[in-house]
This record gives structure tokens, sequence and C-alpha cells, in this order.
């Protein structure tokens, strides 16, 4: 049967390199472009004449690609695709040239800032600051499968971040499918600071944040007798983390557990495997049950504690808090798939670099591995 599992994010995207801003032989443009770049995008520069690995063609993600030690901590010892820069080099480009081709997208983006804080009702038509002061954060939704149930829920402990503790935070709905054009979804995720949502093609999106900006997966609930255990994986990055792998984007992974699932609530545990196959013409939990058609409900407690302990915190040019004390913050319920810190400035022992290599961090659940 056709699962119809909107797997786009699955596919082999490598970019052009004959496209690199680097190499189209106008470096005057090129760094005009990234100075202007740096006014809302970040303020490091960028190691963009990093030479291509030879002998290494992108493909996905391979089980053996990355090791890890005994704990949750860094790979060891680092292979060809830890050095993967495919994808940092496509968001350096797409981040670049969007300046370059759209010289107002700037104001337009603070703008868009602006105006979500007012229709939160956060400040008032008089306000006059640039709105750095706030985090936006974005919860992804979905019109017609894969839909979070409960989202207003985690948009209301959100608020209560703003109303009750004071933090200057707004949490807004985000749905692609609601934009009519390349510029609006390009606009909507371009004022964010953070994005939120279950494993889907939604969340590729997120390659068009600011940077720095923050990324949190949810990763659907399978048990075992159900297919799709790549889309909850822990010890390496999902199909959609290695998009942001070695990028400055801060991507981590929450798994949801079985009260996730809007079906066969209240059935004996030995029961539910039935329940969730069960196929009749007047019930068909069995399509409903599969991950990719799967509507679901989340905790609001977790998203609120990621957006207090995380989001909020960080700085807009990357949080060189150590590694240590940043991934402390959460509990194991977390997985840190790519993260920007600080891990004491040896850098493993190996060549000192400029972004991403000496912060781009990642944190798998290994033990994860170990329970399959």
């Amino acid at each position: 049967e056709d699962e119809d599992e909107d797997e786009d994010e699955d596919e082999d995207e490598n970019g052009d390199e004959e496209n690199r801003v680097e190499q189209d032989g106008n470096q005057v443009v090129h760094e005009k472009a990234h100075s202007i770049d740096k006014q809302h995008f970040g303020e490091e520069e960028f190691d963009s004449t990093t030479p291509p690995i030879e002998d290494v063609k992108y493909t996905l993600w391979s089980g053996s690609a990355i090791r890890a030690g005994p704990e949750r901590r860094e790979f060891a010892p680092p292979t060809k695709f830890d050095q993967c820069q495919d994808w940092r080099q496509l968001r350096e480009f797409l981040l670049s040239n969007i300046v370059r081709h759209y010289p107002s997208i700037l104001d337009d983006f603070a703008s868009h800032r602006r105006q979500a804080l007012i229709d939160k009702g956060f400040i008032d038509e008089n306000y006059r600051g640039d709105t750095k002061e706030w985090k936006i954060v974005g919860l992804t939704q979905r019109t017609y499968r894969r839909t979070w149930l409960n989202l207003s829920e985690s948009i209301d402990a959100c608020d209560k971040l703003h109303n009750v503790s004071q933090h200057k935070v707004a949490c807004i709905e985000v749905n692609v499918e609601k934009t009519k054009s390349p510029m609006e979804q390009l606009l909507l995720h371009g004022k964010l600071d953070g994005l939120i949502g279950v494993h889907g093609a939604q969340m590729t999106q997120a390659i068009l944040l600011p940077r720095h900006a923050h990324v949190l997966e949810l990763l659907p609930w399978i048990p075992h007798y159900s297919r799709g255990k790549w889309v909850q994986r822990r010890s390496s990055p999902t199909p959609l983390g290695i998009i942001f792998h070695n990028t400055d984007l801060n991507h981590l992974g929450y798994s949801l557990v079985r009260d996730s699932v809007p079906l066969c609530e209240g059935e004996e545990e030995e029961n539910e495997k039935k329940c969730f196959l069960k196929r009749t013409r007047k019930a068909d939990n069995f399509k409903k049950f599969l991950w990719p058609r799967r509507n679901f409900n989340v905790n609001p407690e977790p998203i609120a504690q990621y957006i207090e302990k995380v989001v909020i915190p960080s700085a807009a040019s990357g949080d060189m808090t150590s590694c240590e004390e940043i991934t402390g913050r959460l509990d194991k319920r977390f997985v840190w798939y790519n993260i920007w810190c600080d891990d004491g400035g040896d850098n493993k022992g190996h060549e000192k670099r400029s972004f991403p290599y000496n912060y781009a961090k990642h944190f798998y659940d290994v033990e994860d591995e170990r329970r399959k």
C-alpha cells in the first residue's frame, strides 16, 4: 500500500557547487552582499574557501557513518562524512543571495516581526524598537495530515513565559500550506528565531531561518511492529536532520511517547496492537495509525522547557556557552543533533578553523542504537 510518506526530505538534493557564491567570479558583489547579510543573519565570518573533500559524494545517512563513544558525546574518531559541508555551503549560498537579490528583505523581516508581536498584543503601534530583544518561535501546523491537534496548548504555555515570567518571547503558528508564494514562505520563516514541528517536509523550511536559529524536531512514537524507525532515530540524525548537519542551526530532537497518538485510548497494552491495526468499514484505525498520516498531540511542558532553557538564553550571534553547560539544560528526552557551543577551544586536536568546525557539535543518544 502506498503510504504517501512525504519523504521529500529523504531525497538526495545535492547543491550545484558551480553556483557557490565564492565561485561566481564577482568577489566585490559577494563581499557587499555578505556585509549586508550579517545585519540579520549573523556576525561571524564564514570559511567559504574550505576546499571540497576529495572522493566524497553526499548521500543519505549511513548507519555506520558516525561512531560514538560510550556516553552521549561528540562522535569519535572523525570520519569523512563528519566533515561533510554540502548543506552548510548550500545554506550560506541561500542566505547571502537572499539579501543580494532582495535588498529590502531585512526591513521586511523586521516589519513582519513587529506585526507578529502586535498581533499577539505584546507591543502596540507606538513601539519603536527593532524587535531584536524578542524571541519569536514558530510552531508548525499541517492542514491535511500529521496535524498538531493541541497546538494551541503549546502556544498558551509559551505565552505564559511572557505573561507570567516576563520573558520577551512570542510563539506563533506556522503553516506553509496556507502560503501562496515562495516569498511569503521566506518572510514567514525569516522572521523567526526558532521552529518546532513534527518530522516532515514542512520542517525543511528551517533552511531559511536566520543564522544560529533553533530547530526542534518532534520524533513520532512508533512501536516495534510498525515501520518508520528512521524518523525517530537518536543515535544519528534523522533524514531531515541531515539538512542541518554541520550548519550554524541548533537542531534538537524530542521523542514523542504513546500518549501522542490519539487512537485506542483506554485500551489495555496487550490489546493496543490489535486496535491500532484494526481495519473495518466503520473504523480504519490502521490508516490513521501509520505515522505519515497520523495526527498527534504534544505535551506542552517540554515545548515550554525547550523554549525557556535553550531558545530564550541564546545570543543572536551564536551561543558560546560551554557544550557541557548547554547540553545539561534539558533532560534525556531531548537529543542534541547539531549544536553551536564551545567545547573548550582545543577542537579535539583538529586544525583550528572558522565556523562551523570549532563549534558545530553533535551529542547523540548512543544508547538508542543499543536498544534496537
